[in-house]
């Protein structure tokens, strides 16, 4: 499923780099559900209302519930893309399933997901935007955030 995003960063010229990507740092970590990885999973970290100039990132899961994150940029390399900003992030998760119990295609937004009936398997207390208490912090350096749910 495609991550729900609210800008996306481009520039000028497509050869052209953000000034914010040399800023990027590589951001890691591992979802689990349960003390059980949690694989197929979209995470996004989303900018503090109170951190000017802050990126969305975002990362899938593996199967062992592991993820790196990457800003969304508009004809950029992908390798251009990967880290998140430093700072501080407010952090959602999301694992949709369709009617028939098979993964959401990562190429579907949340939305066309829901409109084939597809179904949220996380509780809106991590899968919410608006209603998650997951946070995170980004330091300056390489950065592990792991997150820890209970159904």
């Amino acid at each position: 499923m495609a991550p729900m995003l609210f800008n996306v960063t481009g520039c000028g010229s497509p050869t052209e780099k953000p000034e914010f990507v040399s800023k990027l740092v590589p951001v890691t970590g591992k979802v689990t559900l349960d003390g059980e990885p949690l694989s197929g999973v979209l995470i996004n970290y989303i900018p503090a209302q109170d951190q000017a100039g802050g990126e969305i990132a975002y990362g899938f899961t593996d199967e062992a519930g592991n993820y790196d994150l990457q800003v969304q940029m508009v004809g950029q390399a992908p390798e251009d893309s990967q880290g998140a900003l430093p700072g501080n992030y407010r952090v959602y998760i999301t694992k949709l399933v369709l009617p028939d119990g098979s993964a959401v295609p990562e190429i579907l937004s949340d939305a066309e997901a829901e409109e084939q009936g597809a179904k949220q398997l996380l509780p809106d207390q991590y899968s919410s935007p608006t209603a998650t208490k997951l946070t995170a912090v980004v330091n300056t350096e390489a950065t592990t955030n792991d997150f820890t749910l209970k159904k």
